[in-house]
């Protein structure tokens, strides 16, 4: 989640992406709005972890995002018709520490092999709370990973 290869302790928009499910152009249109801060540095988007934070608590945007955290795991269980095998796992890690978590796994999807693999995060209550959707295979070892760390 954190850009390292550029300017360190930052988020950029794609991990921001990734964690809450939402488009390209709504993150864009919250920081033109205002309810998204950040810093352009390089031509590029950069946030700090707690600018992330207040964002994905921001009473405008929590509806939008567990919206997408419920359809993800409502669409895997009406589709009647899937073409491979696939899994959707909701993980509830308590104990666990948030940006840790929500580093490790946005780190490990941008940068492995993971075609398809739909990524959310989220706290509940302060609890680390991951659900990931995709091919079995691909879903499994990225849990194993995380486990085996």
């Amino acid at each position: 989640m954190r850009d390292t290869s550029a300017t360190g302790n930052y988020y950029n928009i794609n991990s921001i992406v990734l964690i809450s499910g939402l488009t390209d152009r709504t993150i864009r249109s919250h920081i033109s709005s205002g309810i998204l801060e950040g810093e352009k540095i390089n031509g590029l988007w950069h946030f700090t972890p707690e600018q992330v934070e207040a964002y994905l608590r921001h009473p405008a945007v929590r509806p939008s995002i567990l919206a997408k955290n419920n359809g993800m795991v409502y669409d895997f269980l009406l589709e009647d018709k899937k073409q491979h095998q696939e899994a959707c796992i909701i993980l509830d890690l308590p104990g666990a520490d948030e940006k840790e978590t929500a580093e490790f796994f946005c780190y490990a999807i941008n940068n492995g092999d993971y075609q398809d693999l739909q990524f959310r995060f989220d706290s509940i209550s302060g609890i680390p709370r991951v659900i990931l959707r995709g091919e079995s295979p691909q879903v499994l070892s990225l849990v194993n990973t995380y486990y085996s760390r």
